[in-house]
Parts: C-alpha cells; sequence; structure tokens
C-alpha cells in the first residue's frame, strides 16, 4: 500500500522529514522509496524541504503528488529539519537524507520501536550500495556495531545519532528544543541535550530500520567524512569517544552480530 492517499482524515503515525540542496541525481530514488513504504493510507507524513537548490532537485520534488515540499533559505541541513519540525502533524518525526533510500518496512520498524513508551529517540542500519567496495562495506559493519554498542553499553557520554536514519519522538522538540543549527554533529548534540533534560528516555538502536547510503562507494570519501565528524562532535557539551577498551567491546559484540 502507499504511505500516502489524496484524502485522509484520520492524522499520519510518523512525519518523514528530508532536507536536500543540489540533489537530483538521488532524490527521485529516495522519494520513490518513501512513497512505497509498507502503511496505511496516510499513515506517513512525507516532508521535504528545499534549502536552497540551485539544480533540478525542487523539479523533481514537484513531480511526486501527497508530498509536502517546503523552501528554507538559512543554509544547513538542520535549519531544513528545523522548518520540517515545524509543520510535522505526526508524534514521531522520522529523518532520512536526500542521498538515500529507505527499505520498504522501515516506518513499521520505527513504529515498533517507539511503541516503547522509555524510548525517546532511535537510530538504526546504514548499509551501503551493492556496488560499494568490501574496505566500505566491512566499515558500515563496524559503524553499525558500534551504534549498537554505544546505545546498549555505554554511558550517555559516548552517544551519537545520524539524521540519515533516525526518528524522534515530535514532543520532545516542544521540550528541549530543536537541532542546533550547526554545520555538522547537531544530531549527536540532541541526543546529548536528551540524555540530559531526560534522562528517563533512552536512545535505541534498531537494526530492522534499515536505510542505504547512496552516496558512497569507496570506504576513504566515508572515512573522511567520518573525521569530519569527529572533530566537530568536540564541541557538544560533555562528549566523550570511546577509549580502545570501548571499541574492542564494539567489535567483539559487533562480530557476535549485534550491529546486524
Amino acid at each position: 500500500k502507499s504511505a500516502v492517499a489524496e484524502s485522509v482524515s484520520a492524522p499520519p503515525r510518523v512525519s518523514a522529514v528530508v532536507p536536500f540542496h543540489d540533489s537530483g541525481r538521488h532524490l527521485r530514488p529516495c522519494i520513490e522509496s518513501l512513497l512505497a513504504l509498507e502503511a496505511e493510507p496516510g499513515e506517513v507524513e512525507l516532508i521535504l524541504i528545499d534549502n536552497g537548490s540551485t539544480d533540478d532537485s525542487a523539479a523533481n520534488a514537484a513531480d511526486f503528488f501527497g508530498i509536502t515540499v517546503l523552501h528554507e533559505a538559512t543554509p544547513g541541513d538542520y535549519s531544513a529539519r528545523n522548518t520540517g519540525i515545524r509543520v510535522a502533524r505526526a508524534p514521531i518525526i522520522a529523518f532520512t537524507d536526500a542521498d538515500c533510500t529507505v527499505d520498504r518496512d522501515w516506518a513499521r520498524a520505527i513504529l515498533a520501536s517507539m511503541d516503547d513508551p522509555g524510548t525517546g529517540a532511535v537510530i538504526g542500519h546504514c548499509r551501503y550500495p551493492d556496488d560499494a567496495t568490501l574496505p566500505l562495506k566491512l566499515l558500515g559493519a563496524w559503524e553499525n556495531a558500534k551504534a549498537a554498542h554505544v546505545t546498549r553499553r555505554c554511558p550517555p557520554a559516548n552517544r551519537f545519532a545520524y539524521c540519515n536514519n533516525m526518528a524522534v519522538r515530535a514532543s520532545l522538540f516542544d521540550e528541549i528544543g530543536p537541532f542546533r543549527e550547526w554545520r555538522r554533529a547537531a544530531d549527536s548534540e540532541l541526543v546529548h541535550r536528551l540524555a540530559g533534560e531526560r534522562p528517563d528516555l533512552d536512545l535505541r538502536y534498531d537494526p530492522t530500520m534499515r536505510i542505504t547510503q547512496n552516496v558512497f562507494t569507496r570506504a576513504r570519501d566515508r572515512a573522511r567524512r567520518l573525521r569530519l565528524y569527529t572533530d566537530t562532535n568536540t564541541q557538544i557539551d560533555g562528549f566523550r569517544e570511546l577509549t580502545a577498551l570501548q571499541r574492542l567491546g564494539a567489535l567483539w559484540h559487533g562480530l557476535l552480530g549485534a550491529g546486524r
């Protein structure tokens, strides 16, 4: 069933927010994957935010019926996401990026994770395209194992998040505020703020909440991006990188299948 219908009376259960900027090559597959979600009509609301594109991205988005396309002039993905948050109608706001495609059961996995009232936010499993190099696929396996280990076994100081596959209770944005409008790492800053202000709510990793990140095919390109995030994470108050022992623990549990 399509996630979007012409006319629905019930409010959506999930609002999917996707910023884009000059994303013409990837945006159409992203939208198509969201429209193909296994969901009841109207259950998932799709909100795209054009963040000053100069290519045909906005025109591509306009080709699709039943989605909301907004415009945010302030540069930055987090500014665009905050614009989407302000108009989202669902109690759960999910995020992915324009260079990603989501699995058909993505919304179902999000709803299942959020069925636990003790979960405030959830991050999911990220994979790379079929033509990605083996080193990149191994790096992806490590990233997922690390996310599983940090959310299940590490203190809040080690937490991080990623908006290409993330969902947050909408009420929390009213309570603790929107994303910081930083260039990077505002998703990780948000979960640190959540841990400080709502320690009763968990950050969860759900391996069944899956997306494919289509922009990378080589490990060195992805590693370069990860280094940028490592540098900018230092601006988060209280953030701590994993120790060598914690990394070994993440690797061990990853080998046991925790990050799958």
